[in-house]
């Protein structure tokens, strides 16, 4: 927490300090992001934490737009592995107009410390685009999938899943971005064996091609693989994001 109190003023202050970056039209085909960031502490306790993550859109310019995601979190503390988490995305998106679109999905999550050796979540649903300028964007989607889950030592399950999310992106100003994604999974046999994400980001420009980024991630699982796990992971991630 007292890094992240640190990184946040930092961050604001460069975009203060530099000068933004003009804004190009985007071309048809892939334009992302890759990241990677690294902290490490010594003295009374030896800690060091890394992140890794990459976000990937093709955009033909036609009714179809393609998202690929990924991150891996990994920290150790005085030699015990404290978070490994492998998270991917693939999701197509088919415009039926400006606001309404229909996708298809489909989720990866590894969690070492959370027991749980993978769960994938394939789906499709519909999404409306609430809010859509230069500066702001605001969607919501929901949909209907499945959920195959495995804990470490136990047999792998699979079932129906209800999906939902909620996208937020504002340019405060030319070099400083804040964005927001939420989703949930509810098991269609019982609801109450959910898991929820959250991702807050600040993004400030360094250059054209270079930005630091911060995140906040929230997960949540109403059922843990033992009573004795917490049912919610925070991370606080400091990153500088290549873009292309």
């Amino acid at each position: 927490m007292t890094r992240l109190k640190t990184l946040l003023p930092l961050a604001l202050l460069l975009s203060a300090a530099l000068p933004a970056a003009a804004a190009d039209e985007p071309k048809p085909g892939w334009h992302g992001s890759f990241g990677a960031g690294l902290s490490m502490n010594s003295g009374n306790s030896d800690a060091k934490a890394y992140n890794l993550g990459f976000d990937l859109k093709y955009d033909p310019k036609t009714k179809n737009l393609v998202k690929l995601g990924g991150l891996y979190l990994r920290s150790d503390a005085n030699g015990q592995v404290t978070a490994d988490k492998l998270t991917a995305a693939l999701r197509d998106e088919y415009s039926f107009s400006d606001r309404f679109y229909a996708y298809g999905e489909i989720g990866f999550l590894h969690d070492k410390v959370a027991r749980l050796d993978y769960l994938w979540s394939p789906g499709a649903g519909i999404g409306y685009r609430i809010v859509k300028t230069d500066t702001v964007k605001l969607e919501a989607s929901a949909g209907f999938g499945g959920a195959i889950e495995k804990y470490e030592g136990r047999e792998s399950t699979s079932g129906g899943a209800y999906r939902a999310g909620m996208s937020f992106e504002w340019k405060v100003s030319p070099a400083v971005g804040l964005t927001q994604k939420a989703t949930g999974l509810w098991k269609s046999d019982d609801t109450g064996d959910a898991y929820y994400h959250l991702d807050l980001g600040l993004t400030t420009s360094l250059s054209k091609l270079l930005e630091l980024k911060l995140a906040y991630l929230l997960d949540h699982k109403t059922r843990p693989a033992l009573p004795t796990l917490e049912k919610t992971d925070t991370a606080f991630i400091a990153a500088v994001v290549a873009k292309f």
